[in-house]
C-alpha cells in the first residue's frame, strides 16, 4: 500500500476524530480512559504550537492510519483535560464506575510521571506513536518515527525522550533501529516501562 506522511499542522478537523478513535488501539492510560479523554487531549494538544507531530494517510482511502506526536511539556497537555471542571468531573466519575482500574492508574501516573521526567527539561518527549492495527507490519511506525525525529531536529531540539512498555518488543526494536537507547526501567502503577532517549 502507499501512504503519505503529513506534518501535524495539516491535520483537518475530521482527521482529529480519526486520530482520537485510532488512539483507542493504544495500550496506554489515555486510551483506557476512553474516547472523550482522547478527543479532548488531542483537540487541545494540536492547538499548542510547541507540539510537534506527523501523521500518515492511506493514499487510496484518505484514512488516517498512524501518527507520532511529541512535546517539550507533556504534563501541560495532560493538565488541559481538567480545564473544563464540569466536563472533567462528569467524565471521570463515569470512568470511576465503569473502568475503576483506569481511574486508579490515573492517580498513580499523576504522582509518578514528573519524577521520571525531572532530568529532561531540555528534551522533547515523544508521547504517542500509534499505527492502525490493520496496517501494522509495514514499517509505517518506523517511517513515522523517522519523520518525527527529523521534525524535532529541524525545530532545534537536541534530544528526544520517551517511555515504552517493556513487553512491547517490536516497538523497542523499532526505536533502537532509529537510534534510541534504553536509559533505565521504572514502574508506573501496573505499567513497567523503559525510559528511552535519542541524541539528535
Amino acid at each position: 500500500m502507499s501512504y503519505t506522511i503529513h506534518p501535524l499542522s495539516e491535520l483537518k478537523a475530521s482527521q482529529l476524530n480519526e486520530m482520537s478513535t485510532l488512539h483507542l488501539q493504544d495500550h496506554g492510560l489515555l486510551s483506557q480512559l476512553g474516547y472523550p479523554f482522547a478527543r479532548r487531549y488531542f483537540e487541545t494538544a494540536i492547538q499548542d504550537k510547541r507540539m510537534i507531530g506527523v501523521f500518515a494517510v492511506d493514499d487510496q482511502t484518505g484514512k488516517l492510519i498512524g501518527y507520532n506526536v511529541a512535546s517539550p511539556e507533556p504534563a501541560w497537555h495532560t493538565s488541559q483535560l481538567t480545564n473544563d471542571k464540569v466536563w472533567f468531573i462528569k467524565e471521570i466519575i463515569k470512568v470511576l464506575f465503569t473502568r475503576p482500574p483506569a481511574f486508579f492508574q490515573l492517580i498513580v501516573s499523576s504522582l509518578t510521571i514528573k519524577e521520571q521526567m525531572k532530568d529532561e527539561s531540555d528534551a522533547i518527549e515523544s508521547l504517542y506513536l500509534t499505527v492502525d492495527e490493520n496496517h501494522r507490519g509495514q514499517r509505517i511506525g518506523r517511517t513515522l518515527q523517522q519523520a518525527l525525529i527529523e521534525e524535532c531536529r529541524k525545530a532545534g531540539y537536541k534530544r528526544i525522550t520517551g517511555s515504552i512498555e517493556t513487553w512491547n518488543e517490536a516497538s523497542i526494536r523499532m526505536c533502537q533501529s532509529n537510534g534510541f537507547v534504553i536509559k533505565h526501567t521504572f514502574r508506573e502503577g501496573k505499567f513497567l516501562r523503559h525510559r528511552i532517549e535519542k541524541i539528535l
